[in-house]
């Protein structure tokens, strides 16, 4: 077993000859990237890629199956008000609501294709200051400045300023292969992160993938443990904005691949944590997903509800019994 730091969070990492003798439960004395020491102890015990012949017995142990990153997608549909038809009635305000506050205070669309050097750099600038507020924040966009400017992958850009000042934007990254588009990152001021802007740009940089000729377009993939980099409330933001999540290897990544995790503490991650594991059995061609809560107190599932999922659950860290829907 090899404990890592991932981003703030302690990791232990076990094979599957380790599995029987549970060495996370003698981990409480042991520190990240050390064999033996001082330390907080283990958050999350994670076994990567394991053998079809152990799900069960890790299912036994307490262990979730699941896709270690997950895409959120949706259709575009052919147009705007036939999108906004399938969301529900609180969703569709939200967007409207967003979109008459923007034009309401004057702010000035722009769609930049490519992005110029000095938009990316004002727009890197506010994505950095919005990250750097985040517990385990990491600006992974900072990584793409030279893919944006230079490719060879194609990017665009919608943004929108209150007179000469950025007040938020979106990068896109176009995907003709699996024709997608993929709003890569975005980021948002402080003072229009109140007023919903992120709700107009997202539906802004979805026109403009239409407009294009796409079919889908995603929000990108992201780790599967919501409560660590990503938070659960970015679940109801995608939903409500209509994406469903997909494990990442079914949307043609070539990284994607399934994990089994057991979460033994939410002393680094939020609470609730939100995982989606596979609902079934891993023999099910389906594969269909459920949500799985995790919190130290009673909590309400009804808001992790959606149409993509199987069910909802909550479970108490340390294999805590489960509570149904």
């Amino acid at each position: 077993m090899e404990i890592v730091d991932r981003y703030g969070l302690s990791l232990a990492l076990i094979e599957p000859h380790e599995l029987a003798a549970e060495p996370w439960a003698a981990a409480a004395g042991r520190t990240a990237d050390s064999s033996v020491g001082p330390g907080a102890g283990v958050d999350v015990v994670r076994m990567e890629r394991p053998p079809a012949g152990l799900w069960d017995e890790l299912a036994g142990r307490g262990f979730l199956r699941k896709p270690a990153t997950v895409t959120w997608v949706a259709e575009l549909g052919s147009g705007e008000e036939e999108f906004l038809a399938r969301l529900d009635t609180k969703a569709r305000q939200d967007v409207r609501r967003a979109r008459r506050r923007a034009q309401a205070a004057g702010l000035r669309e722009v769609v930049e294709e490519p992005v110029s050097k000095r938009t990316l750099e004002a727009f890197l600038a506010l994505y950095e200051e919005r990250v750097a507020r985040m517990r385990f924040g990491v600006p992974f966009a900072l990584g793409y400045r030279d893919a944006v400017l230079h490719g060879p992958e194609k990017f665009c850009g919608v943004f929108a300023y209150a007179g000469d000042e950025l007040a938020g934007g979106c990068l896109v990254l176009e995907l003709p292969e699996r024709d997608a588009a993929v709003v890569r990152f975005s980021a948002v001021s402080a003072q229009w992160r109140r007023h919903s802007l992120a709700r107009a740009l997202y539906f802004s940089a979805m026109r403009v993938a239409r407009a294009k000729g796409y079919a889908r377009v995603t929000l990108g993939n992201e780790p599967n443990l919501l409560g660590h980099l990503t938070q659960p409330g970015l679940f109801h933001f995608k939903t409500g904005m209509g994406f469903a999540a997909v494990p990442s290897q079914e949307f043609g990544d070539p990284d994607g691949h399934d994990e089994a995790d057991l979460v033994l503490s939410l002393r680094t991650l939020g609470d609730p944590t939100l995982v989606l594991a596979y609902a079934g059995p891993g023999t099910d061609p389906e594969r269909p997903l459920a949500a799985r809560l995790i919190s130290d107190s009673p909590v309400s599932t009804a808001p992790y509800r959606a149409p993509f999922l199987a069910s909802v659950t909550r479970s108490a860290p340390r294999c805590g019994r489960r509570t149904d829907a």
